[in-house]
């Protein structure tokens, strides 16, 4: 069970770097292209943390399965 578990973890902690930095690039292109970002987020659902600084809120959100 535990080895279940680690698995499963782990699957989920690497799913959540490669979107992570899936969407730094996006919020990198945009903010040099002198786009607004208001807010950029790690998964989907309720926040878990957030902070703002300047004009972004930068949240983690429950489900780390995407980004925006």
């Amino acid at each position: 069970m535990l080895k279940l578990l680690l698995t499963v973890f782990s699957i989920v902690f690497v799913l959540a770097v490669l979107i992570f930095f899936h969407e730094l690039g996006h919020f990198l292109l945009a903010k040099r292209a002198g786009i607004l970002v208001r807010e950029f987020a790690l998964g989907f659902g309720p926040k878990v943390f957030a902070f703002k600084k300047g004009e972004t809120l930068y949240a983690l959100r429950l489900f780390p399965f995407g980004g925006f």
